[in-house]
């Protein structure tokens, strides 16, 4: 048992069908990153993720889909690396969901996520095919994956395919072609960028030709969300925030995308 599941034990995960707000989400992935470094060489990309910015995001990020998740049934994290919308999902939920997760790492690598979350990990052996059958999750969790896949446009038709009709896809992380960042990175410092990148309505056409309808699509910064709240006006923040980014629309530059679609039968 880890440090991460002592903290958070089963007894004060929830029982199925009720959130539980009294969980510190940020807490609860520093711990489950501090016990992982202690027992794996340090990694870049797990270092990165680590810090708290990043940590805050992720908790961020995770708030923001939340309502669109379906009332209970079966979640599939794809391309999950090292699971943590698992393990925020089940710290919050408990056991509503059914957690599935698949990546192309050895489930040993990332063990303490892993066994924090309880999903059933799959490791794929394919750059498209997935080890499901059809019409097997409710919502697909895709957090900086899409990006990665060899062939986007078939990666989705297989998502199609392993989501229930009126399925929901939760894309989160998508590279933003008028990211400053990403400009950065690929220019000056020639290292850590993205080799695809998309523009918001690209986006929403490959979802379309894949069999998704987009209910939402934003640029995944919470910039003027987090400078209303630190004025502490929390009761209206997405009202003013949403005001500000018409006024002042800076979220163009950001560095992602974030997107909630339905699988449908016609468009």
């Amino acid at each position: 048992m880890t440090v991460a599941r002592k903290l958070f034990s089963p007894s004060q995960l929830i029982s199925p069908g009720h959130d539980n707000g009294s969980i510190d989400l940020e807490v609860m992935l520093t711990s489950l990153y501090r016990d992982h470094c202690a027992l794996h060489p340090p990694h870049p990309y797990i270092l990165e993720h680590q810090k708290p910015a990043c940590i805050a995001n992720q908790v961020r990020t995770f708030h923001w889909y939340r309502p669109y998740l379906p009332p209970n049934g079966s979640v599939l994290d794809w391309g999950c690396y090292h699971a943590p919308d698992s393990c925020m999902l089940r710290a919050w939920y408990g056991d509503r969901f059914e957690l599935h997760s698949c990546d192309f790492a050895d489930r040993d690598a990332h063990r303490v996520f892993h066994d924090f979350s309880g999903c059933d990990y799959r490791q794929l052996n394919d750059c498209v095919e997935l080890p499901y059958p059809s019409a097997a999750f409710d919502a697909v969790i895709a957090s900086g994956t899409l990006e990665h896949t060899a062939m986007d446009y078939e990666s989705l038709k297989e998502l199609h395919r392993v989501l229930k009709p009126d399925g929901v896809l939760i894309i989160s992380y998508l590279p933003n072609f008028l990211s400053v960042r990403e400009w950065i990175q690929r220019n000056v410092h020639k290292k850590d960028f993205h080799r695809r990148l998309y523009g918001a309505s690209e986006a929403i056409q490959l979802l379309k030709r894949s069999g998704f309808y987009p209910a939402t699509m934003r640029y995944h910064t919470f910039f003027w969300e987090r400078i209303v709240e630190k004025v502490g006006l929390g009761y209206w923040r997405d009202s003013v925030a949403g005001a500000l980014s018409k006024l002042l629309p800076l979220q163009t530059l950001s560095s992602t995308h974030c997107c909630i679609a339905h699988k449908v039968k016609v468009m």
